[in-house]
C-alpha cells in the first residue's frame, strides 16, 4: 500500500467516526497532523531513504553485503571453517589449496568459488563433477563439459568465473545466479533456479563469509538480512490485519525461506522459541539476544531456529532462517531493539542499525 492509499485508508477510518461524533472533524485533522505526517516526515528525515511513491521498494541507506552474503568479519579467510567444509565435500576433500590458488591467479573470492562447486555439485558428489571432472555446472556444445582433472575443471571454473566476475562486473551472488541459474529459464520448469541465490549464501556462510566484493556494517549493528529492503517501517501504520491504525513495534526486512538471518551484533541468546505467551505469539518463532548496556535484538516469523537459550553468537553469526510463522502476511523478518530489559521497551531499530541509537 503506498502512503496516497494509506492516508486514504485512515481518512475512511476517521470519517466513520464523524458520522457518529461531532468532534470527528476535530479528530481527523489532529490525527492527520500530528500523527501521519510527521511519521512519513520522520522517516524521510532519518536518512532511510524512505520513498513516498513506493514504499516496498524502499531501500535503508546501510552498506551491506554483496549478493546476499555477509564478509568475512576480518576480512580474511577463515581457515577453519574452510577445511573442515571441504573434508567433508567428497571429491573435494584436500582440494582447498587448489581452489585458493586458482581464485588468486584469477583474483576472485575464493570462498565464493569454492561456494558455487559445492551448491553445483551437491557437495562434491554429483556425477558431473565424479565423472566428469566438472565443479561448476560448465556447459559446452555438446553439454557438461568433460575435464581430464579435478584440477582443470577448478581451473576452467576459475577463468569462467574471472570472466562473469573481472570482465563483466557480476561482483553479487545475486548477479552471478542470473547468468547460473537465470529464473524462469525454460529448462528450469520446477523453478528450481529460485533456490540459487540463497543456497549459494549459505554455503558462503558456512565457509566464513566473503573475502572480496562487499563491505560489513558501519554502525555498531550490523543488518540481519544483507542487502536490506524495509518492507514496513516503525511507527504508525495501518494494520495488515484488521485494517485499523496501529503502532508497529519494529521495522519489517524483505526476505524469503530459507534465507538466513543473522546476528546484528554480538551477545548471548535469552529466548528462542514459539511463544504460548498471549501477546508473544503473534511473533511466530523468534529469537532474542541480549547485548550490552541492556539493549535487546528481537528477530520474528522465523522458519526454523538455528541457536539456543543461552549461547553465545557473534555479530553475523546466523540465528535462523527467515519465514512467515506467527501473525504474518508472508515472508519477511521482523527486526525489534528493546531497551532495558527483554520484551521492554521497543524503540525504532533504524537508528540503532545506522549507528545512531536515539536517546
Amino acid at each position: 500500500m503506498n502512503p496516497k492509499e494509506t492516508v486514504k485508508t485512515i481518512g475512511s477510518i476517521l470519517l466513520t467516526k464523524i458520522l457518529f461524533s461531532p468532534l470527528g472533524l476535530v479528530a481527523v485533522g489532529i490525527v492527520l497532523l500530528l500523527i501521519v505526517l510527521p511519521v512519513f516526515m520522520s522517516m524521510a528525515s532519518k536518512g532511510e531513504n524512505f520513498n513516498l511513491e513506493d514504499p516496498d521498494s524502499n531501500l535503508s541507506a546501510l552498506s551491506g553485503a554483496a549478493g546476499g552474503a555477509y564478509c568475512a568479519p576480518d576480512g580474511e579467510l577463515n581457515e577453519a571453517l574452510w577445511d573442515e567444509q571441504l573434508a567433508s565435500a567428497g571429491v573435494f576433500s584436500g582440494m582447498g589449496d587448489v581452489f585458493q590458488e586458482v581464485a588468486e591467479e584469477r583474483g576472485i573470492d575464493p570462498v565464493l568459488m569454492a561456494a558455487i562447486a559445492l551448491h553445483e555439485t551437491a557437495r562434491g558428489t554429483s556425477s558431473a563433477v565424479v565423472d566428469k571432472n566438472n565443479p561448476g555446472g560448465l556447459m559446452g556444445a555438446d553439454g557438461l563439459m568433460v575435464f581430464d582433472s579435478l584440477e582443470a575443471g577448478i581451473a576452467s571454473m576459475g577463468l569462467t568465473l574471472h570472466n562473469r566476475i573481472i570482465q563483466d562486473g557480476l561482483v553479487t551472488i545475486a548477479d552471478l545466479g542470473s547468468v547460473y541459474a537465470p529464473i524462469g529459464a525454460g529448462n528450469d520448469p520446477t523453478n528450481l533456479n529460485a533456490h540459487w541465490v540463497p543456497n549459494v549464501t549459505k554455503v558462503v556462510s558456512s565457509l566464513g563469509g566473503l573475502t572480496m566484493n562487499c563491505t560489513t556494517s558501519t554502525g555498531e549493528f550490523a543488518q540481519p538480512v544483507p542487502n536490506v529492503t524495509v518492507n514496513s517501517n516503525y511507527g504508525v501504520r495501518i494494520d495488515p490485519f484488521t485494517g485499523a491504525i496501529s503502532n508497529h513495534a519494529g521495522v519489517d526486512f524483505a526476505c524469503s525461506e530459507p534465507d538466513l538471518i543473522y546476528a546484528a551484533k554480538e551477545g548471548r541468546v535469552v529466548f528462542a522459541e514459539y511463544p504460548t505467551q498471549s501477546g508473544l505469539n503473534t511473533y511466530g518463532n523468534v529469537v532474542v539476544i541480549e547485548h550490552e548496556n541492556k539493549l535487546f535484538s528481537l528477530y520474528a516469523h522465523l522458519s526454523q531456529i538455528d541457536v539456543a537459550v543461552g549461547q553465545e553468537v557473534s555479530q553475523l553469526e546466523p540465528v535462523g532462517e527467515c519465514g512467515t510463522t506467527g501473525r504474518s502476511t508472508g515472508d519477511h523478518l521482523h527486526f525489534e531493539i528493546h531497551t532495558g530489559s527483554l520484551f521492554g521497551t521497543r524503540v525504532n531499530p533504524m537508528p540503532y542499525l545506522e549507528g545512531e541509537p536515539e536517546e
